[in-house]
């Protein structure tokens, strides 16, 4: 029975449980995307600040540069622990990123999350893989973010020393 109608001792009608389920399921739609934002977000800010650092601690310009120009700048930082797998996930990383801020279609977002996991799963261990493949979604783009933070602070510091 819908609960935001009042029926005053009826039955609904069809077109009101229709309603009712177009309701719930846009309701359930909203919820999803913001814990896709949020999740997505918040890892990209934390994951550019990292970048920020390491683009620091080498003397790089970074200022009014997109994520994506950090990315190519702290290549040429040449840091031995930031291999061709990191690259590849921080890189799918940020295209989700884009993709979920620029509001791109469903298929796009559920493309870029593809990506994102088959880029973490190649940069993974082996050990590691079956763990990532068993996380959500929310869980698996947190670890990704997450392991690229990490790394990036890592070479920050050794770089800076």
């Amino acid at each position: 029975m819908p609960e935001i109608w009042e029926l005053e001792g009826r039955e609904p009608t069809e077109l009101e449980l229709k309603f009712a389920k177009a309701h719930k399921d846009m309701i359930e739609r909203v919820e999803r995307y913001d814990e896709r934002i949020v999740t997505v977000l918040k890892g990209s800010l934390s994951t550019e600040q990292a970048l920020n650092d390491l683009l620091k601690a080498g003397s790089m310009r970074w200022k009014r540069r997109t994520f994506a120009g950090k990315i190519d700048k702290a290549e040429k930082l040449f840091c031995p622990e930031l291999d061709a797998g990191f690259w590849a996930t921080i890189k799918a990383a940020n295209q989700l990123r884009n993709a979920v801020a620029h509001g791109h279609k469903e298929g796009t977002i559920t493309q870029r999350t593809a990506d994102l996991k088959k880029a973490l799963l190649a940069w993974a261990s082996p050990q590691q893989r079956p763990g990532i493949e068993g996380m959500t979604e929310p869980q698996m783009i947190t670890t990704a973010f997450n392991q690229c933070s990490s790394y990036l602070v890592v070479a920050a510091d050794r770089y800076g020393n």
